[in-house]
């Protein structure tokens, strides 16, 4: 005779347990994916503790018809879960099935001895005490074991705040983009030719009401590029890994506008004139 006290919140608590596998599993709650699984699973799994225990309170059924049906039971359920490993990309069914199997051995062995030691089981509250340490001592198991890698928060490395560039301490020589360079025949740079010393930094203003670059003309900017200097900005070039040696540059937007500077060496002492006169010897 079944225990109606029993299979009454062992089918509530299985109903509300499958409900929230389903949403969580069909992908209609993404936010509660890492962790609606796994409490609505064990809910579920108490559920069955519960309703096995007032099924089978009074003993075990061996008639044909019982027979059928657990037969019809296991193979809905059996086909269910091997549809579900085959058709889901979701990582952690793995996971989910194992704690599933490790829950479900306890839940048997509660069951036959509901069955056959009724006097250990009466009180509710020893059954959902044994529920509780299955599902705490799973839980510890497969936590030693640890757990997908993506429920891990990723560490995030601390950022190294990279040092400020240290002041220009250099002779820094200005230019300027004139107003109106944009039209073509205009004049652009001022100065047209810039002659700088070694070391020196380089500093153009644009004065025109137009976006402009400051690009190696040679290589397409490959040396130096200022990208876009708006309208009253600036660009400054520090031309100490430059090469001594004329440069040529132009804008990439306007490229008629062309101009020039050079670096030269810091002037350096003449050296003391040697000469071939042979000092006489007195003899």
């Amino acid at each position: 005779m079944s225990n109606w006290d029993l299979m009454m919140p062992g089918m509530g608590l299985t109903a509300i347990g499958l409900a929230g596998v389903v949403i969580s599993y069909s992908g209609l709650a993404h936010t509660f994916i890492d962790g609606m699984h796994a409490l609505t699973g064990l809910t579920m799994m108490i559920g069955l503790i519960f309703l096995a225990t007032g099924i089978l309170d009074g003993g075990i059924s061996t008639s044909n018809r019982a027979k059928a049906t657990m037969l019809v039971v296991l193979s809905i359920v059996l086909a269910f879960g091997m549809a579900g490993f085959l058709f889901n990309t979701i990582s952690t069914t793995g996971v989910f099935a194992g704690i599933l199997i490790a829950i479900t051995f306890p839940a048997v062995i509660m069951a036959y001895v509901a069955t056959k030691k009724p006097q250990y089981t009466k009180s509710l509250g020893a059954i959902f005490a044994m529920a509780a340490a299955a599902g705490i001592v799973s839980y510890m198991a497969f936590g030693l074991v640890g757990p997908d890698t993506y429920l891990i928060p990723e560490e995030v490395p601390e950022e190294i705040p990279e040092p400020e560039p240290e002041p220009f301490t250099g002779n820094i020589v200005t230019a300027t983009i004139l107003n109106g360079s944009d039209i073509q025949g205009n004049p652009d740079y001022l100065p047209d030719e810039l002659v700088v010393s070694v070391g020196s930094g380089i500093e153009w203003f644009n004065e025109d009401l137009v976006a402009h670059t400051v690009s190696s003309m040679d290589d397409v900017g490959a040396t130096f590029d200022s990208g876009l200097i708006n309208a009253g900005d600036t660009y400054f070039l520090d031309t100490t890994p430059l090469a001594v040696g004329e440069y040529t540059y132009f804008c990439i937007v306007h490229p008629w506008m062309q101009s020039i500077f050079t670096i030269q060496d810091a002037q350096v002492m003449p050296d003391e004139t040697i000469t071939d006169e042979t000092p006489e010897v007195e003899g």
